[in-house]
């Protein structure tokens, strides 16, 4: 959990110091008052960015030439600092405990963070870019995948893709590239494969808490067609080299959610595929903490988009989680939280780029 969360310039907060509580930690105010900038802040130094926008450079406040987040983490384990400056000639310096950080990985792995808000990617709907970071932030976090692999990959598939479009590609320049993409590919598509068949059943169990009432199949889809990824790669070779990128490969990776033998997509109503994608979401919860990881849950107005019912029933799954969770909302009514609920928490006012603590004034 965060114990200390230190903001500078980032969008409309100017300098802001928090002390936050282990449970919920409500923050209110108008549209507008800065209440996601908090979360925003947050997924950054877990993810590398924002939940909002992929350009961390853009947080920065108007007038300012970087931001900084600071947090105090204390975990089972021990204690911990992380630090992250962002730069507007797009430089970024990472701190843990006070030096520099080894990458971007090692924060994440101490901040596990969790994002339920309208400006997240639906996971049924959504791209499969946006279905692929799902699936390795479970490898990443459940299944102890890491990250030192998944750059060998990208770095390995760039240099593949770079030689397609050199014009001079043939089997033996080939060959060498196919190989390590294979070394590496299986493995991360092994860790992908483990997490969604540890998610599926604990989904299943999630959707009918939540009174869907609809039976759904999870089917992992590697990014080839039968057969081996070597094969896959030798076979789309000719293909390869006309369009000069790689057009297989754990790059192409998704997972699609099945109600018989039809995409789910098709045929839910609105309100169903909500359902769904948060049932997704709680059950990722689940599977963390079942596999020792301790999320920290964002809520960013979940009064936005889920009806009143869906709302208590989020509230139920979050509340039985044990975690702690900060959200935002513009008023306690709105947050759809109960006022018992609140009292036993913290609850902050965001008002002019300013943040008070209610409960301390």
């Amino acid at each position: 959990m965060i114990e200390t969360l230190k903001l500078y310039h980032l969008r409309g907060l100017e300098e802001v110091s928090l002390t936050l509580g282990a449970s919920i930690n409500l923050f209110v105010g108008a549209n507008g008052a800065g209440k996601t900038s908090v979360l925003e802040a947050v997924t950054l130094l877990s993810h590398g960015r924002s939940f909002v926008t992929a350009r961390a450079k853009s947080l920065i406040h108007f007038d300012a030439d970087e931001l900084t987040v600071y947090a105090k983490i204390h975990r089972t384990e021990g204690s911990y600092q992380l630090g992250c400056q962002v730069r507007l000639d797009g430089d970024r310096r990472l701190k843990f405990n006070g030096v520099a950080a080894k990458g971007q990985a090692e924060l994440s792995r101490v901040l596990p963070v969790i994002t339920i808000a309208p400006h997240c990617a639906d996971l049924v709907i959504g791209s499969p870019g946006d279905r692929r970071r799902f699936l390795d932030w479970g490898a990443f976090y459940c299944v102890n995948g890491e990250m030192a692999v998944y750059a060998g990959l990208r770095k390995v598939l760039l240099q593949r893709n770079a030689v397609l479009r050199s014009g001079k590609a043939d089997k033996s320049h080939l060959d060498s590239w196919d190989q390590q993409i294979v070394a590496l590919g299986v493995v991360v598509d092994r860790w992908r494969a483990q997490f969604l068949a540890e998610l599926e059943p604990v989904f299943s169990l999630v959707i009918q808490e939540l009174g869907v009432g609809l039976e759904f199949e999870l089917r992992y889809q590697p990014g080839w067609l039968g057969g081996s990824l070597a094969e896959a790669l030798a076979e789309s070779r000719a293909r390869d080299i006309r369009t000069g990128v790689t057009q297989v490969g754990p790059h192409r990776a998704d997972f699609c959610l099945l109600r018989g033998a039809r995409r789910a997509s098709e045929s839910l109503s609105r309100g169903q595929l909500r359902a769904v994608n948060l049932a997704m979401v709680l059950a990722q919860l689940r599977v963390a903490q079942k596999a020792g990881v301790e999320p920290l849950v964002c809520m960013d107005d979940p009064g936005a988009e889920l009806d009143g019912v869906l709302q208590a029933s989020l509230w139920e799954q979050v509340l039985k989680a044990e975690t702690q969770v900060l959200v935002t909302a513009i008023s306690v009514a709105r947050a759809g939280i109960g006022v018992g609920t609140v009292d036993s928490g913290a609850m902050f006012h965001v008002k002019h780029g300013k943040i008070t603590n209610l409960k301390e004034e």
